[in-house]
């Protein structure tokens, strides 16, 4: 028999319910404050998982105990890092007691290390857990919603399931769930983060053999129940010293690393960590405070009495002002904020074409080079060059394969021959974290295929975001919102990373008032006075 369906209406459906739809959800709250008149609107929240409001970085499935990759102060614009920091202040208490259970060793580290600036309330230079901030936006989500249902300005109806196809239908979308609910909508906000990342061996999430446990998906179903699974297979190599190889050096090749040497039961069964990147190395974290006062982005300086610019002669300069950089052994984080600043200085002088090639195409090849990354993660791998237990090559992950001994080799392409190569160790752990897909492979969530398939979405050149207009839509009533809008321009300015939380911020700001005008000229929001 087949099952029958359950419609819902709603005013505005958002799909994915991460920091994106967060800040745009209290954004569009605040403006409906500020009217004089409104009248209730429907909301609807659909999630794949049961939390809502952190997404995977802020969440249950990144643990309480993975730490930002920047410091606070560079992490959260103004009024919201001191919004933060109050919050922070007044709920510090268990925030670290949840610290310490979820976490180990480093974990205690520290929270002892910076005894004294929490005690301080001195937060701005931490690189504090990010599930602080998640536990911070989920509740700040939730009172507010809560608060505008009690004077029942808007109906709120939380839905955890997958949205895998949607039609528009007489001025609304129709959005059709894995389980065959179905919802009606006017207005859509599609909010679901990065694409999938890329599985590197096998189609499965976690791959176990008698001597092989490979993670393609670090973070599902969470982080914490992979690391369980990991601390079981090492039990049943209890004759064996591991060796663990992280496949991308990126935050969450960092992250892991840092787990696995967090938790003693995991580390003290590992003999040798070993990361594979195409450049071999690892986000820079120590800041030459004295050699970046004398820094100077001459390439870049160059261009600045120049009015024909181009998006290629932006770029060129700034790499080679990076291989400048390189060439004095100053990294990344002492010069990422000059040179950042100096092209940002010159977007302006482009035209619009030139400045959405820019976002497409250069402006994350720069961010691959800006890599950066916190002193507690630079300080793990630092202690484990010193104890001889860490490696990293230079090349791209090929395959993994067994030998002679029935035990599994890493082959690889090395970045400098371009030549096969077999790493010289078994390896007993493989984790992926080489980063997303993109838009033109197959394996993209089935709700994007049937979007891009009926024409209401069009993926951009940078191949991870589609093309939107200044309203963020793809289509009529259709808005995209986080980092599948890469690529593309809003109010002169280019977007081509939209992870960065100062960003996103911006962005739903954007957002909100563009859905706000649009409730207010079709006269839903001037019916019943406050």
């Amino acid at each position: 028999m087949q099952s029958e369906t359950k419609i819902k209406i709603s005013d505005i459906t958002f799909i994915g319910s991460g920091i994106s739809s967060s800040f745009t959800i209290l954004h569009f709250l605040d403006l409906l404050e500020s009217n004089k008149e409104t009248t209730k609107l429907n909301i609807s929240i659909i999630d794949k998982y049961k939390e809502f409001h952190t997404g995977i970085p802020y969440g249950a499935r990144s643990g309480f105990s993975v730490h930002l990759i920047t410091s606070l102060k560079n992490f959260l614009p103004e009024p919201e890092l001191s919004k933060f920091i109050l919050w922070l202040n007044q709920n510090k208490k268990w925030l670290i007691d949840r610290l310490k259970t979820d976490g180990g060793l480093l974990s205690q580290d520290w929270i002892s290390t910076h005894k004294e600036k929490i005690e301080n309330n001195e937060w701005e230079d931490l690189f504090i857990p990010r599930r602080f901030f998640g536990e911070y936006i989920d509740q700040k989500v939730k009172n507010r919603l809560q608060e505008f249902q009690k004077k029942q300005l808007i109906a709120v109806e939380y839905i955890v399931g997958e949205v895998v196809d949607l039609e528009r239908i007489n001025d609304q979308y129709k959005l059709c769930l894995k389980n065959g609910e179905t919802i009606r909508s006017e207005k859509v906000v599609l909010s679901v983060g990065s694409l999938p990342v890329n599985h590197l061996w096998k189609q499965e999430k976690i791959i176990e053999e008698e001597s092989l446990l490979f993670v393609n998906e670090p973070y599902e179903p969470e982080l914490s129940e992979v690391l369980s699974r990991i601390n079981t297979f090492f039990t049943k190599q209890s004759s064996k010293k591991i060796n663990a190889l992280i496949v991308g050096a990126n935050a969450s090749g960092l992250e892991m690393l840092y787990k696995l040497n967090d938790l003693d039961d995991i580390k003290k069964n590992i003999n040798k960590f070993t990361f594979l990147s195409t450049q071999g190395l690892l986000p820079d974290a120590v800041i030459d405070k004295e050699r970046k006062k004398e820094y100077v982005p001459f390439n870049l300086q160059s261009l600045k009495e120049k009015n024909d610019l181009t998006a290629k002669s932006i770029a060129d300069a700034t790499f080679k002002d990076l291989d400048q950089a390189e060439e004095i052994n100053l990294g990344a984080a002492s010069t990422v904020e000059i040179i950042s600043k100096s092209f940002g200085a010159l977007l302006g002088k482009l035209n619009r074409e030139e400045l959405k090639k820019f976002a497409c195409v250069y402006g994350n090849e720069i961010g691959r080079r800006q890599r950066c990354a916190g002193f507690h993660y630079s300080k793990t791998v630092e202690e484990l060059k010193n104890e001889k237990h860490f490696d990293h090559i230079a090349g791209r992950f090929e395959s993994i394969f067994k030998n002679d001994a029935n035990l599994y080799q890493l082959e690889y392409l090395d970045t400098a021959s371009g030549q096969k190569k077999i790493y010289d160790d078994v390896i007993h752990l493989v984790i992926n974290c080489v980063g997303s897909t993109n838009l033109t492979q197959k394996d993209i969530p089935q709700l994007l295929q049937n979007m891009i398939a009926k024409g209401y979405c069009k993926p951009n050149d940078s191949k991870i975001g589609f093309e939107v207009n200044e309203s963020l839509e793809s289509f009529e009533n259709l808005h995209i919102t986080g980092p599948l809008v890469a690529g593309n321009i809003f109010e002169g300015k280019a977007v081509w990373h939209l992870e960065h939380c100062g960003r996103i911020i911006w962005l739903s700001h954007v957002l909100s008032k563009k859905m706000n005008d649009y409730f207010i000229n079709n006269n839903k929001l001037n019916k019943h006075p406050l």
